[in-house]
C-alpha cells in the first residue's frame, strides 16, 4: 500500500525516478544502445537519436571561441575579418610569456 505522503526517503519513488527515461537527457549518448531513451509518444524518423543524422563537414577548418563546426556545404574560405585568429594568437602569446617570465624569475 502506497502512503499518502512520500518524501524524499521514499524508496520505490527514487527508483522510479531513476529509471525514467527522458528526451532531453544529455547523459543519454552514454547510455547502452538498447538503453537508448524512447521519446514519449514520437515514432518514425525523428523518435531515436541517431535516426536522421545532418551530413558534417569533414575537413579541416580554423577555430572559433564557441566551437562551432561549419556546414556541410562550406566551401573552405575563411571570410571573416581576422578576429578570431588574432584572438587565439594573443591567448596564445600570453600563455607563451607567462612561461618566460616565470623562467626568466626562477633563472638567477
Amino acid at each position: 500500500m502506497m502512503p499518502l505522503a512520500r518524501g524524499k526517503d521514499d524508496e520505490e519513488l527514487n527508483r522510479e525516478m531513476k529509471e525514467a527515461r527522458r528526451w532531453n537527457d544529455p547523459m543519454a549518448q552514454f547510455l547502452e544502445p538498447d538503453e537508448a531513451p524512447r521519446a514519449a509518444g514520437r515514432s518514425g524518423k525523428g523518435a531515436g537519436r541517431g535516426a536522421s543524422r545532418r551530413p558534417v563537414y569533414k575537413g579541416a577548418c580554423p577555430p572559433n571561441r564557441y566551437g562551432i563546426r561549419p556546414g556541410y556545404r562550406w566551401d573552405g574560405v575563411d571570410r571573416g575579418n581576422g578576429f578570431e585568429a588574432e584572438r587565439f594568437k594573443a591567448l596564445n602569446r600570453r600563455e607563451r610569456n607567462k612561461g618566460l617570465e616565470y623562467a626568466w624569475q626562477t633563472d638567477e
